[in-house]
């Protein structure tokens, strides 16, 4: 007997970029069957012809910051994850941008991970930012090659116990240099060779064509597999034709390195970070009237350059999102055939960027049906087979027999992101079921707990 049978829903394979009838069987976490049959099971559901779709897989997000000793004793706050998953994320890789918010290895977090309920599959880099600050400042100058040594064994402790490769953060650490990526791009190919290389570039707007190449550059010469972040915020200034062709030259050279977008014309992150540095504001033709502060006691408030200065020395963890992006540039980017969907998401104090919660809704609501820009399987692909296949999911991404059963059920026609600025918490509208590992994580469109998910603490195999 089944555990559970989804009846008469839409299956979308983005695989052969077609969508067909199907009843979907589960049992143990798997699926099962994929048939116009019919099988006893302890659950049956009638989907009543809406679409069912591997789970969305979110290859860019921050985890949540814990507080001193809340990780010895499991009180470990996961909010980004419970929004995640409510917008039909079924696995999410955290640990981006050179930063572990978390504060811990990706060993002691994924310990503490596997003693508490998730309610999505978890994977992580590990934030070179965060190793090395053990022994120098990021943002000064570049290590020496006996410092970088320094360096490897915290790195090779990472990434034997788990994580899925090394994050950057260049743009927060302006002080590491083109010659210590490329000696750590060497180390994980030479060491670690099924290891990703994530990087936030380290310039934007006009600087971006350099960051891509730098990025390029490293891929090419270490032969690591590369992972450009939110390109979007790098290149959305005029620059992203530019960017795009550059990596699809690339890439048919046979360079190993992608890109993720995010579907929003502003970025979000910390208005204290090297983001802010003095020059920002001029190199984006814009002021700081186009912050928006998104958490803590500002929140809905625009800056005025005296909160952006007060904040920027009295509240440097301040949220704020920056609406200095050009939404057409970001359009190029997410229509992309190679181009994947992330959210980029970070909740801290019940605020953030309404990314967090309806990056995969908008996205679909927004260039599915409303523009029709992409047809359904092509765009669901590029939040499911595209990111398992960069993060080595060998079985997820899809619907078939033998794959874990993380699936997304959910209606074209009602699918929408509900959160915005001012309220970016809201979830979104259209999404039926989420069902991670065979257990259902979303009912209905309503939450029903975290028992669901697990640690992929492999990573990229």
């Amino acid at each position: 007997m089944l555990d559970l049978l989804l009846l008469n829903g839409r299956v979308i394979d983005p695989e052969n970029s077609s969508c067909f009838q199907a009843n979907i069987g589960i049992s143990d976490g798997r699926i099962t069957m994929v048939a116009d049959e019919r099988k006893p099971a302890q659950r049956e559901i009638d989907i009543k012809g809406s679409y069912i779709s591997p789970g969305f897989i979110d290859i860019h997000i921050h985890e949540n910051e814990i507080d001193e000793g809340e990780i010895d004793e499991g009180e470990i706050n996961i909010e980004t994850l419970k929004y995640a998953v409510q917008m039909g994320v079924t696995t999410a890789a955290a640990g981006n941008c050179g930063i572990n918010l978390s504060g811990h290895s990706t060993v002691d977090y994924f310990a503490a991970l596997n003693n508490i309920n998730l309610p999505v599959n978890y994977l992580s880099y590990i934030g070179y930012g965060f190793l090395r600050d053990k022994i120098a400042d990021g943002t000064e100058g570049g290590l020496s090659r006996d410092d970088f040594d320094k360096l490897i064994p915290y790195i090779e402790e990472n990434l034997t116990g788990g994580a899925c490769g090394v994050s950057l953060g260049l743009e927060y650490t302006p002080g590491v240099s083109t010659e210590e990526i490329l000696w750590l791009g060497s180390f994980i190919k030479n060491n670690y060779p099924d290891k990703l290389l994530a990087a936030h570039y380290r310039f934007d707007a006009a600087r971006s064509l350099e960051a891509v190449a730098e990025m390029i550059i490293t891929s090419r010469e270490t032969g690591v597999a590369f992972q450009v972040s939110h390109i979007g915020s790098c290149s959305a200034f005029g620059e992203m034709d530019s960017a795009l062709k550059m990596l699809d030259a690339a890439r048919k050279a046979g360079v190993d390195i992608a890109a993720d977008v995010y579907p929003y014309d502003a970025f979000s992150t910390f208005i204290g970070s090297e983001v802010f540095a003095p020059g920002c504001f001029e190199r984006w033709g814009k002021g700081p009237e186009s912050l928006l502060v998104v958490n803590g006691p500002h929140r809905g408030e625009y800056c005025s350059k005296e909160l952006f200065d007060k904040l920027r020395q009295e509240s440097p963890q301040t949220l704020v999102a920056a609406f200095v992006m050009q939404e057409d540039e970001v359009d190029k980017a997410v229509l992309h055939p190679d181009i994947m969907i992330a959210s980029d998401s970070l909740v801290t104090e019940k605020g953030g960027h309404p990314r967090a919660s309806g990056t995969f809704p908008r996205y679909l609501a927004k260039y599915v049906r409303e523009e029709s820009k992409l047809d359904l399987p092509d765009a669901i692909r590029k939040i499911t087979t595209l990111p398992a296949r960069r993060l080595g999911l060998e079985n997820r991404g899809l619907v078939a027999p033998g794959y874990r059963a993380d699936l997304t059920v959910f209606s074209l026609e009602d699918i929408q992101d509900n959160s915005t600025y001012q309220n970016p918490l809201v979830t979104p509208s259209g999404i039926e079921y989420v069902i991670v590992n065979g257990k259902i994580a979303v009912e209905d469109g309503r939450y029903q707990g975290g028992d669901c998910g697990e640690v992929i603490s492999h990573g990229r195999t």
